[in-house]
């Protein structure tokens, strides 16, 4: 997955770079942003990147983060819970006549996922990084031309 951004600041080998939302974020911050740094209400999520191109801050550039690890999120934001939420709901179906207690173990999954999940995002470190410049004036549909960051969303 490769994404636009505006390098905020370096860290030695690292940059903080504000990347806008796609579709496929939240509505309060990105699953694929850094855990440590949420811009809630924002169009704009901030993440740390290796920094391969030794990018300064003020530049344009591509961050990249494999599609192997982007499904993987997805899969556990999305697939997991309701797979877990059916599978314990047919076993508890086929255990006990009653379904009142396929009900509890339904929504017990759906909380036991969600805790699962909340533990698994304070382990999970993805791995994205700075790939490329990307030149303003080739890039028509970058999210982050002059004029489009309110100038209140940059934290640095």
């Amino acid at each position: 997955m490769r994404q636009v951004g505006k390098v905020l600041r370096t860290e030695g080998e690292y940059a903080l770079v504000h990347v806008e939302k796609r579709s496929g974020c939240g509505g309060e911050r990105c699953p694929l942003s850094s855990s440590l740094i949420d811009d809630s209400g924002s169009d704009f999520y901030t993440v740390r990147a290796r920094n391969d191109v030794h990018a300064r801050p003020g530049d344009t550039v591509f961050v990249e983060v494999r599609d192997t690890v982007a499904l993987a999120v997805a899969f556990f934001l999305y697939l997991f819970p309701i797979l877990l939420a059916l599978g314990v709901y047919l076993l508890f179906l086929a255990l006990f006549a009653r379904q009142v207690l396929a009900l509890f173990g339904l929504f017990g999954s759906l909380g036991g996922s969600f805790l699962f999940l909340r533990w698994l995002n304070t382990r999970f470190v993805i791995d994205y990084r700075v790939s490329a410049f990307a030149h303003s004036e080739a890039c028509t549909q970058c999210p982050l031309q002059p004029g489009k960051i309110p100038q209140g969303e940059n934290r640095g």
